[in-house]
């Protein structure tokens, strides 16, 4: 039942977006760190001994190293998402009327100009931190997962009826979790038996690979024609026709449906890009102490359930108990409150790896959101939609970045998990949210029900819910 409805381009797409995102991953996972010793290694050039044995530094030197390299990791945030977030925009509408297969391309072969960019910063000390944030930008201009994201799940989305696009796009966010494991546990295990030059050079062969299968296997979906012979990429109408896609359907609560989507997201992925921030921080720091290959071991757990969950869970809450989009939204997010309660007291290696275990199954209120998203806009404007959301969360990137980057920077002395407490506190906004989300969606159906839209029948979960 989980693979009956899946297509065979639906497979394809998906084993896309898992080896961009197992590149992705395992270049995350092996700069973000390699930032921290770069900082170091900046700070001590007489003694750079101190920076492989993090134990023989001292309090005081780590709290150093660990401020400054927090605001490099804003810097590193800003440089990758910010350019992407334009261009996510121009290019969701410039696909709607041309092409889903050039979006699926552009990010990889941003990733391996930016790979060059980092393996020269191995062999220039005096220009390392340099070097780190142009390779960035270059990730940042060619659009990075923000293009990407909303190619595929747009080509998905046009390929999909409209009943099977839960369970689909589940399936997809799935591909993305198990690259994003994949990705951290390679960068984990290569670094710890070889060197970080090996690990960015698999990283061009998976960016390589995902090219190779788009261009020889993608078919493409049928697009709208253009409404005149421009076709220009860049165009301010592109970049309006995105913002303004919420305004042209006709179905009813449409624009407040999709400003709440849209701050649910934003809020999402705040969380979840300075959790991860924080916590490649705060594993370092005594009492935990890890050494670098761990955070990709944790990074791989995470993603692993994350995966599990998508392929298997939210498949069966909408196939079989047949709940509401809204529902499992509300369901994933009581998981992430528990979970960033918990991570604000660990203090035992065994103590992190549950929490993120706990988190994971929060995953499924991304292809929930994207499900109802895709549900409620019009299907000649799912590429505009989803390019709002894919910056939504870019963007999310950069200000989840800075907010909690800065607030552990301030609070590590004082107490370390105070950014988790915080982080539980914007996921307790999401819950509100997500409630009011779900009355008005029950509001929708019906509504739509009376019109005769057949494929907006509430399931007979959502009635009981609603009434």
């Amino acid at each position: 039942m989980v693979w009956g409805i899946l297509s065979k381009q639906g497979l394809i797409t998906g084993v896309v977006f898992f080896l961009y995102k197992a590149g992705e991953s395992m270049l995350d996972a092996t700069i973000r760190p390699y930032i921290i010793h770069a900082i170091c290694r900046d700070n001590f050039p007489e003694n750079t001994s101190i920076c492989v044995d993090t134990s023989s530094q001292s309090k005081l030197q780590q709290e150093n190293i660990q401020e400054r390299a927090s605001t490099y990791l804003i810097y590193y945030r800003i440089l990758v998402n910010v350019p992407a977030i334009v261009l996510g925009l121009v290019w969701g509408a410039w696909s709607d009327k041309h092409s889903r297969k050039l979006p699926m391309m552009v990010p990889s072969l941003g990733s391996v100009f930016a790979v060059l960019l980092y393996v020269a910063s191995l062999r220039q000390n005096e220009w390392t931190i340099a070097l780190i944030l142009c390779g960035s930008a270059v990730q940042g201009i060619f659009g990075k997962s923000s293009v990407i994201t909303m190619a595929v799940n747009s080509h998905l989305s046009d390929i999909t009826e409209r009943k099977h696009r839960t369970g689909a796009l589940s399936r997809l966010l799935a591909m993305n979790y198990f690259g994003l494991f994949a990705g951290s546990l390679l960068s984990g295990t290569i670094q710890e038996y070889t060197d970080i030059k090996t690990t960015l050079t698999v990283v061009c062969f998976l960016h390589a690979f995902s090219v190779l299968i788009t261009v020889c296997c993608i078919q493409e979906s049928e697009q709208e024609e253009p409404d005149s012979g421009k076709s220009g990429l860049c165009t301010p109408t592109g970049f309006r026709d995105s913002i303004t896609v919420h305004l042209k359907s006709s179905k009813l609560n449409t624009t407040k449906i999709f400003i709440i989507l849209v701050i649910m997201t934003t809020l999402n992925q705040t969380c979840k890009v300075g959790d991860q921030d924080v916590t490649v921080l705060f594993v370092r720091k005594y009492p935990l102490s890890w050494p670098t290959p761990w955070y990709g071991y944790l990074l791989s757990v995470e993603y692993t359930m994350m995966g599990v969950t998508l392929m298997v869970l939210t498949p069966l809450l909408t196939s079989y108990f047949n709940l509401a989009d809204s529902t499992i939204i509300i369901l994933g997010t009581c998981c992430k409150l528990i979970r960033t309660l918990w991570a604000g007291f660990c203090y035992e290696t065994w103590m992190v790896f549950t929490s993120v275990v706990i988190g994971a199954i929060g995953g499924m209120l991304v292809s929930a959101v994207r499900s109802l998203m895709s549900k409620h806009v019009d299907d000649s404007d799912v590429g505009k939609a989803f390019a709002v959301l894919a910056c939504a969360e870019t963007a999310s990137k950069v200000l989840g970045s800075v907010i909690f980057n800065y607030t552990y920077g301030a609070t590590v002395s004082i107490y370390p998990g105070f950014a988790y407490l915080m982080e539980m506190v914007l996921y307790l906004i999401v819950l509100i949210l997500a409630i009011w989300l779900h009355k008005d969606v029950m509001v929708s159906s019906a509504y739509n029900l009376l019109k005769g839209n057949v494929d907006e029948r509430p399931t007979e979960a959502e009635t009981i819910l609603f009434d």
